[in-house]
């Protein structure tokens, strides 16, 4: 495989593809192993699960500020007070914040050590041939010394990011806008004594003329955002002290005394809301910001990215292994370019209410404020970013609809992360179903095992109880869905699900065969003998 493009996304590619025994080349413009900037900030729970099976996510639970809990005020008054408590004996926090240069540089150590992957840095690359004729797309690229050289592959992935070269060598339209927010952020050292959550102010005291978002990163370090004019120049505000200044005035505020501080990174940004009309052609797939790009008021930006490198990966390497069918590919686009519209739509209702563009909309979202700070009924009306979930994929050509319309998880929905014990060790479900098809049988009976396999055995008598979780430790979700056997595809959403108690082994194989991408009939593809 050849990805183009070394960030996140790129990197976190190039880990699943090992993980899958498959060789790929990383081709990287910078030298350098992360952007080093203040970019993404907050990891939600089910992405660092997927870090935990990247083999990433130690420091990040170690060294991350973990938190559940948000409030926005107007002015002086709060108005929202959200709470995302964690599901019960979930392995991860609902979120926590750990910056995006730190997560690139563990991915990029990660994959340096393993022999699958071989990194390529100082070269700027471009897909001459997409092979939407042929067995393989070619790439070329031009190194440091200013040499041509040229790459085949079955299939190239393109993590190169917003301005995706990639994406207009293909002639790929990216339909959207740019919003109207333009931000300053920057990262500080501080003893601050402040909880982990997130703060969000509109037109605060300390700063009338816009927002200001604090989130605490870990270890005495904080990142604080500023809405400003889009001629400030963010070096000339850190050399000035005026970004010291800025960090003075939000600390006054709460009552905090004078803290010595230190600025670790300082930038700015602004941000769009688009999506690629197409998500690949012929043997080219975009990922990550080539595909798609939000405003980053609700974390749908590196962690929706990240879906789409654990969606796509699987499907190439069945494919590459001879056991997908012609429609496996293809539904990588159909889900996530759902997902994809569905976050520009979530964030772009949310940047109407924050950052309207025009004194009447400004005059509008305050009077909304205003009436949520008087009474709490009106609080429905505030929009302050609509938290990151994964998409569900339950239109996708790959779920095979319910048999029932029972509680619990559906097919479509990402399989609940629970502990459990497998061999006296306490482990993550997914951590278990990870990169494979598998069953999981979750009993009728309260404190029975949990129970799962690979579609290899699907019988119900014939499931090894290699892992267990009793009832007071499985949570609700799992209490809803007793006497329930899931087929799980190896990014560990639900393909089917059955009642055990029914007759469901059919059922398993012809879903099997749907989330494949093969033609689904009466007759099962696949002999009962051979499953």
């Amino acid at each position: 495989m050849i990805i183009i493009g070394g960030g996140p996304t790129g990197l976190a590619t190039a880990s699943l593809l090992a993980r899958a025994g498959i060789r790929s080349t990383v081709l990287e413009r910078r030298n350098t192993p992360s952007c080093g900037q203040s970019r993404a900030v907050t990891v939600q729970g089910d992405i660092l699960s997927l870090y935990d099976r990247m083999g990433i996510a130690e420091e990040i639970r170690a060294n991350g500020a973990r938190w559940s809990l948000g409030r926005t005020y107007y002015g002086d008054a709060e108005v929202v007070t959200l709470r995302w408590p964690a599901p019960e004996t979930s392995p991860n926090p609902p979120f926590v914040n750990f910056p995006q240069f730190r997560i690139e540089e563990l991915l990029h150590e990660h994959v340096s050590a393993a022999p699958e992957v071989t990194l390529v840095h100082g070269v700027t690359a471009s897909v001459v041939d997409p092979g939407e004729k042929g067995e393989t797309a070619v790439v070329r690229y031009e190194d440091a010394d200013g040499e041509t050289h040229e790459l085949s592959a079955p299939y190239v992935i393109a993590a190169d990011g917003v301005r995706s070269p990639t994406r207009k060598g293909l002639g790929i339209e990216f339909n959207g806008e740019r919003t109207n927010g333009h931000f300053l952020v920057c990262d500080f050292r501080g003893a601050v004594p402040f909880t982990s959550e997130r703060r969000l102010w509109f037109s605060p005291p300390f700063y009338p003329e816009g927002i200001v978002l604090m989130h605490h990163i870990g270890q005495d370090t904080w990142r604080l955002d500023w809405q400003v004019s889009p001629d400030l120049d963010p070096d000339e505000e850190n050399r000035s002290g005026r970004i010291t200044q800025r960090i003075a005035d939000v600390l006054a505020h709460a009552g905090v005394g004078p803290v010595e501080t230190e600025i670790l990174r300082c930038n700015g940004y602004t941000f769009q809301q688009r999506r690629a009309e197409s998500f690949g052609k012929g043997r080219v797939f975009l990922v990550g910001d080539a595909a798609h790009v939000v405003s980053p008021f609700g974390a749908r930006g590196m962690n929706s990215g990240m879906e789409d490198v654990a969606n796509l990966v699987w499907k190439l390497a069945l494919t590459l292994r001879g056991e997908a069918g012609e429609e496996l590919l293809a539904s990588y686009e159909h889900e996530r370019a759902a997902a994809a519209t569905h976050h520009v739509a979530i964030t772009g209702e949310s940047m109407k209410f924050m950052t309207p563009g025009t004194a009447e909309g400004l005059a509008v979202r305050n009077e909304i404020l205003a009436a949520a700070a008087a009474d709490s009924g009106q609080v429905a009306r505030v929009d302050s970013g609509k938290l990151y979930e994964p998409f569900p994929y339950r239109d996708s050509p790959l779920t095979s609809p319910a048999d029932d319309d029972g509680s619990g998880p559906r097919p479509g929905d990402l399989m609940p992360d629970v502990l459990v014990s497998s061999g006296g060790e306490r482990r993550a479900l997914r951590h278990l179903l990870d990169g494979d098809f598998t069953l999981v049988h979750v009993p009728a009976a309260a404190g029975a095992a949990l129970r799962y396999t690979t579609p290899a055995h699907p019988d119900t008598d014939r499931l090894p109880a290699t892992s267990l979780v009793h009832e007071e430790d499985s949570g609700p979700v799992l209490r809803a869905a007793r006497d329930r056997v899931y087929l799980v595809r190896p990014d560990c959403y639900i393909a089917a699900a059955f009642t055990a108690s029914d007759d469901w082994r059919t059922g398993v194989r012809a879903a099997l065969d749907r989330a494949l991408g093969h033609p689904v009939t009466d007759t099962p593809r696949v002999e009962a003998a051979s499953l």
